[in-house]
């Protein structure tokens, strides 16, 4: 009954990541927001992967750690992206927070292949699951620093800024605890305990999707033509 209910509520979780992606593309915030828009394209790709090969599938799995290998590259560019639509009045704070993202991935990347080298177990689960738990630490860390200075400052945020901001912050602590989660589960024998925990980051998931479908908005025309003029200038 519980693979079941974990079955549909990842189809359903599936479709809420169509529906973010479709909403994204609606409101044309593809024009601004490239690399958040490559990144739901990303996640749907694997999710329909996925569901073309079988959730809980011996090849979803494998999947499911090469896809970590990503992250490296999805989960950096998606934060920086976040502010892109303020990007003039934020430019130095991002200067200094990026230094904080880089150095975090090549410790990232450096600890996934010291790692790989001295455990003997399967090389692309091990590298998979550091990456991901680094790429996300690292990209956390960089969104946390831009919120606190920007809370500092007292800027005014765009409505789409914000939304991106909090929904980051929210998938990328959900990312850290289903890192997390794996691997003590490892330890535990009870299916029903680890179908539980697994459904619960499910809804998780689905729930702060849904929340970021409701709240985004079209960019004012006026707004975007501000933008390119002082990226021309």
């Amino acid at each position: 009954m519980l693979t079941q209910i974990i079955h549909w509520m990842q189809v359903a979780g599936t479709a809420f990541d169509v529906a973010l992606l479709a909403r994204v593309l609606l409101l044309r915030l593809h024009r601004t927001y490239l690399f958040i828009t490559l990144a739901c394209v990303v996640a749907v790709l694997f999710d329909g992967a996925d569901l073309w090969l079988g959730f809980g599938s011996d090849a979803s799995a494998r999947l499911f750690f090469y896809s970590r290998f990503l992250c490296v590259i999805v989960f950096p560019l998606a934060v920086w992206d976040v502010f892109e639509e303020i990007k003039t009045r934020v430019a130095q704070i991002r200067r200094f927070a990026i230094a904080r993202l880089i150095s975090g991935m090549l410790f990232t990347v450096l600890l996934a292949f010291v790692t790989s080298a001295f455990y003997e177990v399967d090389t692309v689960v091990t590298m998979g699951l550091v990456l991901w738990a680094g790429a996300a630490t690292a990209s956390l860390a960089f969104l946390i620093t831009m919120h606190r200075v920007i809370r500092a400052q007292a800027l005014e945020l765009p409505r789409n800024t914000s939304v991106w901001m909090r929904f980051y912050e929210f998938s990328l602590a959900g990312e850290l605890l289903g890192c997390f989660a794996f691997v003590l589960l490892q330890l535990v024998k009870s299916e029903t305990v680890r179908g539980s925990v697994e459904l619960a980051l499910t809804l998780y998931g689905m729930a702060i999707t849904a929340w970021c479908v409701w709240k985004l908005r079209r960019i004012p025309s006026e707004d975007i033509g501000q933008a390119g003029e002082r990226a021309a200038l």
